[in-house]
């Protein structure tokens, strides 16, 4: 029970951080977003589990989108245009996607509406603390949208489309096994 209202606090909380700290809030609320199921599988669903873990599941897109909507504050300040009507462009695209998976349950709609935008947002941010000089056109959006889009097309594909119910058990079994040794 604990564990259910410890979650529910970080992820309500951590996407403060963000104002504060526009890169380092992301990560921690990226780290937020990952940790919950590996906490749920250590501690149990709480009460959760008297509503069933799709309770949960339908609760996370809601967490996932509420911190995307922090970044999508901070990106809107954006002295670059491009920069500026990209990330809000790719935020929209990604909402449009949570909502129609809302609407119709149907899974594949998110290899359509990827969230191209968090690394969008993580790219730039790094650009804007380490890059000051860095001049956005077209051509180098073109080549960071590939670079930043292409991992995250194929990540929404095994987990949304490929592995539906198989993605947390392998990332779980090959990267997170020394918590369940």
């Amino acid at each position: 029970m604990i564990a259910s209202i410890v979650i529910i606090l970080v992820r309500l909380l951590v996407p403060f951080t963000i104002f504060r700290w526009p890169l380092g809030g992301a990560l921690l609320a990226i780290a937020a977003d990952a940790s919950d199921v590996m906490t749920f599988e250590r501690f149990g669903y709480g009460f959760f589990d008297y509503f069933g873990t799709n309770t949960y599941h339908n609760l996370d897109k809601f967490f996932d989108t509420y911190y995307l909507f922090f970044e999508l504050l901070i990106a809107r300040k954006w002295t670059s245009v491009l920069a500026r009507r990209t990330a809000v462009s790719l935020f929209w695209l990604r909402f449009s996607g949570v909502i129609l998976f809302e609407i119709t349950r149907v899974r594949w709609l998110f290899v359509l509406t990827p969230n191209i935008f968090e690394n969008f947002y993580i790219f730039w941010t790094v650009v804007l603390k380490w890059f000051k000089n860095f001049k956005l056109t077209k051509t180098k959006l073109l080549l960071i949208l590939i670079i930043v889009g292409v991992p995250k097309i194929v990540q929404e594909y095994l987990m949304h489309f490929k592995y539906v119910d198989q993605t947390w058990n392998f990332l779980r079994d090959t990267f997170f096994w020394w918590l369940y040794a």
